[in-house]
């Protein structure tokens, strides 16, 4: 008995310790400060401070953000109404400005959940190449939403101040790449030392707990 506890001690003392602290979940696993989520040194500001952020950064073209999509939806589905979770489509990448002014078009118009899904399925399941204005314009059509008023809103001042606002985002993150999902603006998920698109999620499920303990 005396060395299962002192093996019990060890174990708590190696898992409260030094910068690599392993956060051991219910179901065994151990996500860990530094390898699976990064602490921000400087907090980036919310949307709604009231609610519990998770914002995942996106490019319309991007494989990767296609296939973690449905993972994205379904956990959405399945967050509790303190949690606000945001889309912002990134500028980063070369030819990805159309793609985020489409994205804030489509909020604009209150269609963004008509247009979100189809328009990943149309650039990576039927090949379409919707990475101009022209194209987009198009596309939008079949939306209902007319040619002039697309081009009028793609210009306007709202979607400019959006899309100017996302791109601070994703550089107030530091992000270089997508898909990239952050927590109450405080945590990054460092997916490129995840073993698939369900433990990214186990690992936000984690870190929205533990604001919530936190409040």
């Amino acid at each position: 008995m005396l060395r299962v506890l002192a093996g019990a001690a060890v174990l708590l003392s190696a898992l409260t310790s030094g910068t690599a602290l392993a956060q051991v979940l219910a179901n065994g696993q151990s996500f860990v400060e530094g390898q699976h989520y990064q602490t921000l040194k400087e907090p980036v500001g919310v949307i709604d401070p009231d609610k519990i952020e998770v914002r995942e950064f996106f490019f319309y073209g991007c494989p990767a953000c296609y296939a973690v999509e449905p993972y994205a939806v379904a956990w959405e589905q399945s967050a509790g109404e303190d949690v606000n979770f945001v889309r912002s489509p990134i500028l980063f990448i070369r030819g990805a400005e159309p793609l985020a002014r489409a994205y804030y078009i489509a909020e604009a118009k209150g269609i963004i959940g008509e247009v979100h899904g189809p328009l990943f399925d149309a650039i990576h399941k039927h090949r379409e190449a919707l990475f101009s204005a022209d194209s987009l314009a198009a596309f939008f059509e079949k939306f209902d939403v007319p040619r002039e008023e697309f081009n009028e809103l793609y210009s306007s001042f709202g979607v400019s101040t959006k899309v100017r606002q996302a791109d601070t985002a994703s550089r107030d993150y530091r992000l270089t790449g997508v898909p990239s999902f952050t927590v109450n603006g405080k945590y990054v998920v460092l997916r490129t030392n995840l073993r698939n698109d369900t433990e990214t999620f186990q690992v936000i499920d984690y870190l929205v707990n533990r604001e919530r303990s936190a409040r």
